[in-house]
């Protein structure tokens, strides 16, 4: 590089720039491109073109990404520097060659601008997959459905097959209509319709699309589609595979995998560990390589460790003798990757200390190139380093917790003393560690899929949840129940075992009585909705623990099959989910209720908070899932409401911590808020529905009061929405007997603070005459201007000119009782809106409305006193 300034015409940079940068390499690199330009516009038409050719090799070699991104930086400044009509040609590389490059060096922004331009230029149905690839790595999930949607209308435009012309396409086009209309895209330009009108044959590959979309169920579909009218299609091999890897079907992976490895490799599987197959196999070519990466990932993901083993050596064999594979590290990473997993699982230490260091070394160029860029394109990268650390961290520790079975002592006062403890610290410092890492399925299922090398079905519980939660919200839907089900099956549990309570006699969900009487004892607590356990539920309860293995573990299993009930509701098996989380509730209000017991009796037991809150959220759920199977706006049935307010009503007595405790009685409040609601103008009797009426209303005025004193910031919509729920009671049913008091009651429990977001809704029934509202609201603003004044101020000093009365006299007298103890402020704040007043309005404007009031009291009313003191 310094050799390049050093040849420079301007002797600016030979004399001030070429000794530093000789001694400082960064500066060289910053000052290359420029030095090049200077050199280039200097060249003969000749030199150029041998230049040119000379970089085209390099950008096609196998180089380090640090001089390919140099190199590609250098043709972004040529391109800058010379237009490309400009009197100097500039380098005019291929479009095509420059996007490859681009994606080479993870600069997905340029390769984006690069495939844009192609695709522009008229070869848009090659560059389509990769557009919707970059677009979906720059986290622009719109922008890659609008490049979707504008290659299936260049399609149609063009005359070709559309998605729905065919059987195999008709799935994709219903998934285009499922995603969203058009959404940004910046390749719709038609420049040119005779330009590249065959670049669209042969391209349309929807299911490659789709899959990079993330519709893996659609894509699946069109790929097994296809392999059925070719079984050796490579294309579609990869994809279904890399489908069936994404959706967590990773022994359909296998199967295929086993099936069709003469067409992926030319040799069969059972002789892929023979040198001579090894020898005659296409090792170097990509394709071969992917289907090795996801069968070692299926494997391992499997537990099935021989196959592992075949995979992940053939891996590292087949990089050792291939030198021109386009992404050779990444390759050499995944091999020593999974022969590190597997030496750690065979107790093999040193062996898999060196496969870290080989991995380690192998992403080292890519993992330097792209954090050079941004910390957000070298995310992935940090998380393999991440697993390489926490696969150090899993040798350490079967290490040391192998030593301590040996009976040997450790020499190293900083480790822990036993071996409960290091688990727990290990642990600890892993749960802080995922809390950190970006909320993505792929990044929590690779971490977790490491530590489970160390970790049981019963540890990192919550993990595996959040885990299932993400893996659906990204439509991974076989993934998702595949987490969950996993740790069920490894603890030798079955879905229709009795301790979710199938097979079991039932305990009493509902409530006998279900009239609207029984509703209103309900809510009073004259009914209780407590199951009185006796002591055969004791024995019970005790033979479940048994067959879990432990209140722990019951305790884990409960709480993976709540979550496996939600998924089922997640993917509109609606009815099996309502049926499962009723006895499921049954369960465990019976286990918590006699571990409640025990633990008070015998001083022993699991956590009884972590249990309760199950509890909860089980009755909780059941409730709003009962709510949830009705239509918008229906009405509720009696039998229905007393099976929803005994819900919630365990479910409030069984909160514990003010997140619980807000959920529970949120709940609780609104749906004696809509009883009360739908009770009017449902019942005939007006005196019972007088009496059921204000039971439910002081119900729900009590329960909003509670949820709105324990809400939190995360609740803070929510609460803002119980707040005006609470003055709709204030208004609505003020009148009615204990209403007004319940409120009062309650006010005091209430921050002051929470009234400001609700401020103009209180101002606005200031001239209410009712005296029950009056007593309720003009002590709560006269509380609030207490507090708070300058927030009263501008609403205060608009009522005061309202041309209603009643609400002028009711501003005049809150302002009076404000400038009882801020009455400079008051003085300051109306001076400053009567100053605003008088300046928005113009002389003229002044002069010629009263012109219109004279003429309107002498011709309209004939008042001349009038219309002579207007004027």
């Amino acid at each position: 590089m310094p050799c390049i300034l050093s040849e420079s015409q301007f002797a600016v940079f030979f004399s001030t720039y070429v000794e530093l940068a000789q001694a400082y390499q960064p500066l060289a690199r910053e000052l290359f491109s420029a030095g090049f330009v200077c050199c280039w516009s200097e060249l003969t038409d000749q030199y150029r073109s041998n230049l040119k050719f000379s970089l085209e090799v390099v950008f096609s070699a196998d180089a380090s990404l640090e001089i390919l991104q140099l190199l590609l930086n250098l043709a972004e400044f040529m391109e800058l520097s010379f237009p490309a009509k400009g009197k100097i040609p500039g380098l005019n590389i291929d479009i095509s060659i420059l996007a490859e490059l681009a994606l080479k060096c993870r600069a997905y922004a340029r390769a984006l601008h690069y495939k844009e331009r192609e695709y522009i230029m008229g070869r848009g149905g090659a560059c389509v997959e990769q557009l919707i690839d970059i677009n979906k790595k720059l986290d622009l999930p719109e922008a890659a459905l609008g490049v979707l949607k504008a290659a299936k209308i260049e399609i149609e435009r063009r005359g070709g097959q559309t998605l729905a012309s065919s059987p195999t396409h008709r799935r994709a086009n219903s998934a285009l209509s499922e995603k969203s209309l058009m959404s940004y895209s910046v390749i719709t330009s038609y420049e040119d319709e005779s330009k590249g009108n065959d670049s669209w044959a042969g391209d349309m590959n929807y299911e490659s699309w789709l899959a990079k979309l993330g519709s893996w169920a659609e894509a699946v579909g069109m790929y097994e589609e296809k392999l059925r009218e070719n079984p050796h299609d490579q294309d579609s091999l990869l994809g279904c595979l890399q489908c069936y890897i994404a959706r967590g079907d990773w022994q359909k992976a296998l199967d295929l995998a086993g099936r069709s490895w003469g067409a992926l490799s030319g040799v069969s599987l059972e002789s892929i560990s023979s040198p001579a197959a090894r020898k005659s196999s296409s090792s170097s070519d990509d394709n071969y390589n992917q289907a090795l990466k996801f069968c070692a990932q299926s494997a391992w993901r499997l537990g099935k460790w021989d196959e592992l083993e075949t995979f992940s050596a053939e891996l590292v064999q087949g990089n050792q003798t291939s030198s021109n594979s386009i992404d050779t590290t990444s390759n050499d990473f995944d091999g020593a990757f999974y022969q590190s997993v597997l030496h750690i699982h065979r107790e093999e230490w040193g062996e898999a200390a060196k496969s870290i260091d080989f991995a380690r070394k192998a992403m080292d160029s890519r993992f330097t190139a792209l954090l050079s860029e941004s910390y957000k394109r070298a995310y992935p990268s940090m998380v393999d380093a991440q697993e390489l650390s926490e696969l150090e961290e899993i040798i350490s520790f079967r290490q040391f917790e192998k030593r301590k079975e040996d009976g040997k002592k450790l020499h190293s006062s900083a480790n822990h003393s036993d071996t409960s403890n290091a688990r727990e610290h290990l642990l600890n410092v892993w749960r802080q560690r995922l809390d950190g890492c970006r909320v993505d399925a792929d990044v929590h299922s690779s971490i977790l899929a490491v530590r489970s090398l160390v970790l049981g079905p019963t540890d990192e519980v919550d993990a595996t949840i959040t885990l299932s939660a993400l893996s659906r919200q990204a439509e991974a839907f076989r993934l998702a129940e595949r987490t969950l089900l996993d740790p069920l099956a490894k603890m030798k549990c079955s879905l229709n075992s009795p301790v979710f309570g199938i097979g079991i006699p039932n305990l009493g969900l509902g409530i006998s009585d279900s009239t609207g009487e029984s509703m209103e004892r309900i809510v009073n607590g004259d009914i209780s909705v407590h199951m009185k356990y006796k002591h055969h539920h004791d024995q019970f309860s005790k033979q479940l623990f048994a067959e879990a293995g432990g209140e722990e573990r019951l305790f884990i299993q409960h709480k993976l099959y709540f979550a496996y009930t939600k998924h089922l509701w997640a993917t509109n098996k609606r009815e099996e989910a309502m049926t499962r989380l009723g006895l499921l509730c049954n369960v465990v209000d019976l286990t918590t209720q006699c571990t409640s017991q025990c633990t008070t009796q015998c001083g022993h037991g699991t956590d009884l908070n972590q249990r309760e809150a199950l509890r909860m959220n089980c009755w909780l759920r059941y409730g709003d899932w009962r709510i949830g199977m009705l239509p918008l706006g229906a009405v509720l049935a009696d039998e229905l409401a007393a099976d929803v307010l005994s819900s919630y009503k365990r479910a409030t007595d069984a909160a514990t911590g003010r997140e619980s405790s807000y959920r529970a009685y949120h709940s609780w409040a609104l749906i004696n808020f809509r009883l009360a609601e739908q009770i009017n103008p449902k019942w005939t009797d007006r005196s019972k529905a007088a009496i059921a009426n204000r039971t439910h209303v002081i119900a729900a005025v009590k329960a909003f009061v509670r949820a709105i004193s324990v809400g939190t910031k995360r609740f803070s919509a929510s609460v803002q929405q119980d707040m005006l729920n609470l003055l709709s009671c204030l208004y609505n049913y003020a009148e009615v007997e204990g209403i007004a008091s319940a409120i009062n009651d309650g006010l005091s429990s209430i921050k002051l603070e929470a009234w400001l977001g609700v401020l103009p809704q209180l101002l606005a029934r200031i001239h209410i005459k009712t005296p029950a509202i009056r007593s309720v609201l003009h002590p709560l603003l006269v509380r609030l201007g207490t507090a708070h004044p300058q927030a009263l101020m501008y609403p205060l000093s608009v009522l005061l000119k309202s041309p209603v009365v009643e609400r002028k006299i009711a501003a005049e007298s809150l302002m009076n009782s404000l400038k009882g103890h801020s009455n400079a402020l008051v003085e300051e704040a109306l001076m400053v809106s009567s100053e605003l007043i008088r300046v928005a309005i113009l002389w003229l404007e002044l002069w010629h409305e009263g012109l219109e009031d004279a003429s309107r009291l002498y011709y309209g009313e004939g008042n001349v006193s009038g219309m002579l003191d207007v004027l």
